[in-house]
């Protein structure tokens, strides 16, 4: 009895002892903590597990990337730098908006190469990176300011990218479709973001020089092709001996240098370079626009020889006279270089569409574009056949395909034949309303409203007679520069923003100095 005794009050005892040490706890009677201190152990939270699972997400992603990158380079060696470039891009998208922005206007042009060769059918590759980092841009830049676009500039662009979204719905081929109205959209987000880089008439002539810069390079690139006589590949023998620079068809390169020669002549005439600049700096000028004029003769392309020379003899006529007298010169030279003449003299040649003719390129349009619109039916006369309608059904309709696809070689007929009448509006809706913004700004800075409008006006000729909405590269710098003039206009007159504007009925001379 007494070892059994004992050996009950050992037994309390011990109970006793773990009473004790549970009471000492915060957490009430939990026992003993097998860490030693007073704090129970604690199951990790939901917040670190998900941590923890997109951690291993981006691990996978990232091997997975590096797995079909190294596919990628095996096929494409340029691809080897896509994955870095998108990091930087990310990087910069993250940290400087706005300088990602600008890095991309000075590279993008003479990048074209890097961005074509880096790209696959099903996707748009690194073209489509920067296509989607600039969509990004102008999103973030207007949820910042919001109140930043005036409606008058909202006006310009929303027509136009509604009715191609409309379009894209009943497209007989989507996919490719929905690439294009991305590009576009990228197009119309590089018009947006100008509101947000100009500021006042210093951040406005440093944007414009920074488009100038953008051209250097390009400039370089050209020189060096027509040096080694790296000339457009093509089929035609009356097309042969023309260069394309850094882009993908002379045609581009013939119109970026168009809207280079505008932005330059604007920056050497205007009232601010005249006063704070050095007859040097004014020189330079002077000097580079003549190489960009020897460099559009090398393109060999009609439409841009006389969009640049309506633009010069607008500003000769509205400013100086003797640019008159330039513009008689330059063709008269110009012509005593056989291959320029050749190029003026096959407008004249193959004009009569009989079997076995060989047809010069306008005759060539001029039977496509009818055999589009006797093709369409009245029905779709208001909304046409969708993006991309005309291109789907080019093999069908038209007498000279030879079962190929073909563009529309223009964009009325383009815009005709895939969203109709309806989206022919709007297209030029476009343009109308970006020369009223810059009409009404002609008291202010005559020499601004006069150069702008008479880009906008020699894209609408060009634009009859080939496909400009294809020239991503060039939409991108021409709506950039269109985007920085519109935001000058509406910083300079906000009235210009917000009230509707009366072209008709003012006595002033069109182009007179505003009134103090």
């Amino acid at each position: 009895m007494s070892a059994a005794g004992g050996y009950l009050k050992g037994l309390k005892g011990l109970a006793g002892l773990g009473g004790l040490m549970g009471s000492g706890s915060s957490r009430g009677p939990q026992g003993l903590n097998p860490y030693g201190n007073d704090r129970p152990s604690r199951r990790p939270s939901w917040r670190t597990l998900l941590a923890a699972l997109a951690v291993a997400a981006g691990c996978m992603l990232m091997g997975l990337v590096c797995v079909v990158m190294g596919d990628m380079v095996a096929q494409k060696p340029v691809f080897f730098v896509v994955l870095p470039v998108a990091l930087i891009v990310a990087f910069m998208f993250l940290a400087n908006p706005k300088a990602l922005l600008l890095t991309i206007v000075l590279l993008r042009a003479i990048a074209n190469p890097v961005l074509e060769e880096a790209r696959f059918a099903s996707f748009g590759g690194l073209g489509g990176l920067v296509n989607l980092a600039v969509i990004l841009l102008a999103a973030v830049f207007w949820m910042r300011e919001p109140r930043r676009i005036p409606r008058a500039a909202w006006m310009v662009w929303l027509p136009f990218i509604a009715m191609q979204a409309v379009g894209l719905l009943y497209s007989p081929d989507k996919l490719p479709e929905l690439r294009t109205f991305l590009g576009t959209l990228s197009t119309m987000a590089m018009f947006v973001v100008a509101f947000y880089v100009v500021e006042d008439w210093t951040s406005f002539d440093r944007i414009l020089k920074l488009v100038i810069w953008s051209s250097v390079p390009v400039a370089i690139y050209t020189l060096i092709a027509i040096a080694r006589g790296d000339v457009h590949v093509t089929n035609d023998p009356a097309a042969m001996g023309r260069y394309k620079g850094p882009f993908s068809h002379p045609n581009i390169l013939a119109f970026y240098l168009v809207l280079m020669q505008g932005v330059l002549l604007y920056l050497w005439k205007n009232a601010r370079t005249l006063a704070s600049t050095t007859t040097g700096a004014r020189l330079a000028m002077a000097g580079y626009l003549l190489v960009l004029l020897a460099l559009l003769a090398a393109t060999k392309t009609r439409s841009a020889w006389m969009a640049a020379g309506a633009m010069f003899f607008l500003y000769g006529l509205l400013f100086e006279r003797r640019f008159l007298l330039y513009l008689l010169l330059v063709p008269l030279l110009a012509l005593l270089v056989p291959d320029i003449r050749d190029r003026v003299l096959d407008i004249g040649q193959g004009n009569v569409v009989v079997q076995y003719a060989k047809l010069n390129s306008f005759t060539w349009r001029r039977v496509l574009w009818a055999d589009a619109v006797s093709w369409m039916a009245p029905a779709r006369y208001a909304f046409g056949y969708g993006s991309g309608g005309f291109f789907f059904n080019s093999p069908t309709f038209f007498s000279l395909s030879g079962g190929m696809t073909t563009g529309a070689h223009s964009v009325a007929v383009q815009m005709l034949f895939d969203v109709g009448v309806v989206g022919l509006a709007t297209y030029y809706w476009k343009y109308l309303r970006a020369a009223q913004i810059f009409w009404r700004f002609r008291r202010d800075d005559g020499l601004l409203s006069a150069m702008f409008i008479a880009l906008l006006i020699g894209y609408i000729v060009v634009s009859l007679s080939d496909n400009m909405l294809s020239y991503l590269v060039f939409n991108w710098f021409f709506w950039f520069v269109m985007g920085a003039g519109c935001a000058i206009v509406c910083r300079v007159r906000p009235d210009v923003g917000h009230r509707a504007p009366r072209i008709l009925g003012r006595r002033a001379r069109p182009w007179s100095a505003r009134p103090a």
